[in-house]
């Protein structure tokens, strides 16, 4: 879609403004080829603003500096004009950059894109950043906009906790305060409404504003009225695939190759792929992970021989810290595939961003994993149910009920609400581990996390001993 704008831009028909959306490693390049072709009909350079603390001074620059020039091209790179209520997280986490802020006197330079971005989560909400106090305006906004965005959840999965949550809301009232004292706007309705017109309108001959952006809403208003203008470019995105692996490598592998001139097989991207890119929890790929990629490409094409990157190269040179799948690695562990569940934990935990939390997530999935097993053999033996029923649909109908009945002195049982996927895939763990490692688990699980906790000096060789002793089943 860009090589049509790009076509529009050289037969002189085009709109003012310019929208490319998508990942931002193929949303910016996309937008600079853009950018530079406006800039280089009107005989100009073309200035860069990424993330501006306002997005009205962009349009008056636009305005004003027509009087006095020929021509002026702005590219605006991730100002999040266009965002909707689910990226307030992240913006309230652009914003947690500027705290702790000093107390009177103007609002710092480092801390005016940080407010910039508060008042535009405020925004968000349809709320008014200079009416009401604003412990009341944060107040009136939801927890999870609080809790963490999907960067931060990539490092805690869990996002912040209560408290946490509510320490940063009262820096970030502190924050709005000194924004407001400071005059600043955010994206208001009334930069909106100019960009607006300035759609409608035009610009004078030679001035252009060209927008590269992650995160946008389907249903703006602008985004209509950009598509009828036939302004709007959608570059593609890097998507989780439900089987496993990742789409929309293909024009990223494209854009590189453009940027580099080394070309990659396709089985060497997937490859880098895998070696690069998590999963978010809501199943978005991580931006950060993205552009880690582009860079390890990058990287590559200087040391690819021939021209090309192959497979064996990314072996050699990339270290392995992409998506690994937790519940894959407990499948290995149930199944008794000791060296696939060790190979996934390395790389599991090689891939956290904190290797302390990163431990104690995987630990804490583990012990509950653990005590179902426990669960699963002690009603096993109370049930008299047969062990290692392979066929899911035969578990299901005939196995699982008889497992998640009510005990027979009326307490609940344990196993009652659980998924029969998951049942059947610890229930067949629990038929091949043996009574003697089963019923020892409290106590190592016990000690496995005093260790971790601070009673080993090699709290990673704890979860590997760990988890290669439930693969082993003995």
């Amino acid at each position: 879609m860009i090589d049509r704008l790009l076509a529009a831009v050289e037969g002189g028909d085009h709109s003012p403004v310019f929208l490319v959306h998508g990942d931002l490693v193929l949303a910016e390049p996309a937008a600079r080829r853009l950018a530079e072709a406006l800039a280089t009909k009107a005989g100009c350079e073309v200035e860069v603003r990424r993330r501006p603390a306002r997005f009205g001074e962009v349009l008056d620059d636009l305005r004003t500096l027509a009087l006095f020039a020929s021509g002026k091209v702005v590219l605006v790179i991730d100002s999040a004009v266009f965002a909707d209520r689910s990226a307030a997280a992240e913006l309230v986490d652009s914003a947690e950059k500027s705290l702790p802020i000093a107390e009177g006197g103007e609002l710092p330079d480092r801390s005016r894109e940080g407010a910039a971005r508060l008042l535009q989560a405020v925004r968000l909400f349809d709320l008014d950043p200079y009416a009401g106090e604003p412990e009341e305006l944060l107040a009136e906004m939801p927890d999870w906009a609080f809790q963490g965005g999907k960067g931060l959840r990539r490092k805690k999965p869990r996002g912040r906790t209560k408290k946490q949550a509510e320490e940063l809301r009262a820096g970030l009232c502190q924050l709005l305060a000194a924004a407001r004292q400071a005059g600043l706007a955010g994206w208001a309705e009334g930069d909106i409404a100019e960009l607006a017109a300035v759609i409608r309108g035009g610009l004078p001959s030679g001035h252009a504003l060209v927008l590269a952006e992650d995160s946008v809403a389907k249903d703006h208003p602008i985004i209509q009225q950009l598509k009828d203008s036939k302004a709007v470019a959608q570059v593609g995105s890097v998507a989780s695939e439900r089987r496993g692996g990742w789409s929309g490598l293909e024009p990223l592998a494209r854009e590189l190759n453009r940027q580099t001139g080394v070309a990659i097989s396709r089985e060497a991207m997937a490859e880098l792929a895998r070696r690069t890119l998590r999963q978010q929890r809501q199943g978005d790929v991580d931006a950060e992970s993205t552009a880690r990629l582009a860079a390890e490409y990058r990287k590559l094409a200087n040391m690819a021989s021939g021209g090309r990157i192959d497979r064996q190269l990314i072996e050699s040179t990339v270290e392995d810290r992409g998506q690994e799948d937790v519940w894959k690695l407990l499948d290995a562990v149930g199944a008794g595939r000791s060296h696939e569940a060790l190979d996934r934990l390395r790389r599991l935990l090689a891939a956290a961003d904190d290797p302390v939390v990163g431990r104690l997530s995987f630990f804490g999935l583990l012990a509950s994993f653990c005590r179902q097993l426990t669960a699963l053999q002690g009603v096993m033996r109370l049930g008299r149910v047969q062990p290692g029923e392979s066929n899911y649909n035969r578990f299901k109908t005939g196995v699982a009920p008889r497992l998640q009945a009510d005990l027979p002195d009326g307490s609940k049982n344990p196993l009652a609400g659980l998924h029969p996927y998951r049942l059947h895939r610890a229930y067949l763990a629990a038929s091949r581990i043996s009574e003697e490692v089963v019923i020892a688990l409290p106590w190592r699980l016990l000690e496995a996390e005093m260790r971790l906790k601070g009673e080993s000096d090699d709290p990673q060789a704890v979860l590997t001993d760990l988890v290669a002793q439930l693969a082993a089943g003995r």
